[in-house]
């Protein structure tokens, strides 16, 4: 799956810390400055992985509190 790499780099570093999306997806786009839809597939293909992670039991998702301006925590288990 695309991004698993990166993400699992990033996430496994730091153990039991809750990361937002937008972290990881800064992280995956190597500091490269992107559009709206190159950025907005990235999104996607990164939130793909994590939920194939998620699946896998490597990586617990805490939802968002707020309904409005709430965001969701992803955080690595293994």
């Amino acid at each position: 799956m695309l991004y698993v790499r990166e993400i699992s780099d990033l996430m496994a570093a730091y153990p039991g810390r809750g990361f937002k999306m937008q972290e990881i997806v800064r992280y995956v786009a190597g500091g490269r400055r992107l559009d709206g839809r190159a950025r907005y597939a990235l999104h996607k293909s990164t939130l793909r992985a994590l939920v194939a992670l998620q699946e896998a039991g490597v990586v617990l998702v805490r939802p968002p509190r707020a309904a409005r301006g709430g965001f969701a925590l992803y955080r690595w288990l293994a």
